[in-house]
């Protein structure tokens, strides 16, 4: 069928919203994001609103351009 989910494992995974997602969807969505770094997101975004851009990520302490390149496909707006 074509709109069939990708099966389970599969790398085509649905972007994680930086903006909604809480801390333990985070953590566990996104490669190379643990626990701490997932709730300093979450704090950033309570502390400064949504996110405008996934740029923005690499205001939140923990995260630099390397990790940003990394989880640029993996999330979204």
């Amino acid at each position: 069928a074509p709109n069939a989910a990708p099966a389970a494992g599969s790398e085509l995974t649905r972007p994680v919203n930086i903006n909604t997602a809480d801390a333990a969807t985070l953590a566990q969505s996104l490669r190379g994001i643990g626990r701490s770094k997932a709730e300093a997101i979450v704090s950033y975004r309570s502390e400064n609103g949504p996110f405008k851009s996934v740029d923005d990520l690499v205001n939140v302490k923990g995260i630099g351009t390397k990790t940003l390149e990394q989880l640029r496909p993996l999330v979204a707006l």
